[in-house]
């Protein structure tokens, strides 16, 4: 079996750090006017130019095409509830488009940062970094004992968000991922579906955070997640060694037969593309397949995303059959590249 860095590399995805923040003297944007929308997106504008005026670049959601937001959202730069909100909400996003600050969502401000991989700490810092710039030109609403004062309760103390997405085929296929639902639940955290909080666990991918962020540190909150996350990372690694141990062969035929798909088809839909693609990842994190190059087999599946998918190959306008060839040809040129597979006997 692998050891423990490759092991989680292979189960945790990628890590963020998001904190709420408000404007003191201005109402919550569940309360205020347009006239306060403006203003505050005004001086965070501004504040943000301080810091640095180069470094973030403005996308008002107004002014943005249907299938812009929609791949802003697909990176996890901004959220659905952004964009249901009205006019003057904006996103800047920093020129690595590892930094976005969501403003007049449901706080004024929304700060995160996420990345590939377990990087709690040197999300954290880069973050905090931004968050202590923008305090020294913005005065966010504090209170001595409630901390950080947000729109929902829940946001209340130090505002932030530490979360982990993960890759949870084991625990899913062996049903104790509701056990580990109800333990995290049970502890101050939470398991949600890959875009947060009321949406579904798609393709084994789930996000652990922690849910209390008053009454703890921030240093807290990433020791508590740590320890969770490399928990969960154990008793997935212990679930993946009993689906094989009870399922192996079958397992096998299952990812191969969706590499064989994915690799010789001349119409490939998203839903099929989505489906097949989650058993090659669980093909490779049971040894079934190889990934020559895990960042670039990542890089793949940010690209595969509808979005993504249509702005790269400059698709908007044509028929769904002729996205679907375009697929096809895409996946059966580029998938053979990066993943192969593994002989009974050699791994």
């Amino acid at each position: 079996m692998v050891n423990a860095p490759e092991f989680i590399r292979s189960t945790v995805v990628s890590t963020r750090i998001r904190l709420a923040r408000n404007l003191a003297c201005f109402p919550f944007p569940s309360k205020m006017k347009s006239t306060h929308a403006e203003e505050i997106l005004h001086l965070i504008s501004e504040g943000l130019k301080e810091i640095d005026p180069h470094e973030y670049v403005r996308y008002e959601l107004g002014k943005l095409s249907d299938s812009e937001k929609a791949l802003l959202q697909e990176q996890h730069l901004i959220s659905p509830a952004l964009l249901k909100k009205g006019d003057n909400r904006a996103a800047f996003i920093s020129s690595d488009r590892a930094v976005s600050i969501m403003v007049n969502e449901e706080d004024h401000l929304r700060e995160q940062y996420i990345c590939k991989g377990f990087e709690l700490y040197k999300a954290y810092e880069r973050l905090m970094a931004l968050d202590d710039g923008l305090a020294s030109v913005l005065d966010f609403a504090y209170d001595k004992t409630l901390g950080y004062l947000a729109a929902c309760p829940s946001n209340l103390g130090t505002g932030m968000r530490a979360s982990v997405m993960m890759f949870l085929p084991g625990l899913t296929w062996t049903g104790e991922i509701k056990r580990v639902i109800s333990l995290l639940q049970g502890n101050g955290m939470t398991l949600r579906g890959a875009f947060g909080e009321g949406t579904s666990a798609e393709g084994y991918l789930y996000q652990v955070s922690n849910e209390r962020t008053l009454g703890l540190s921030e240093k807290e909150i990433l020791e508590q997640v740590t320890e969770f996350t490399m928990n969960i990372c154990d008793q997935e690694l212990r679930a993946r060694e009993e689906m094989l141990k009870t399922s192996e062969t079958g397992l096998r035929d299952r990812c191969l037969r969706a590499y064989g798909t994915l690799t010789n088809c001349a119409l490939l839909d998203m839903s099929e593309f989505m489906s097949k693609i989650v058993d090659v990842r669980l093909g490779i994190v049971l040894g079934f397949l190889k990934a020559k190059d895990r960042q670039k087999f990542d890089e793949f599946l940010d690209d595969m995303q509808p979005a993504a998918f249509c702005l790269n190959n400059n698709l908007e306008g044509e028929n769904e059959r002729f996205y679907d060839e375009v697929r096809a040809e895409t996946v059966c040129s580029v998938l053979p590249k990066l993943v192969q597979v593994v002989r009974r006997g050699s791994r």
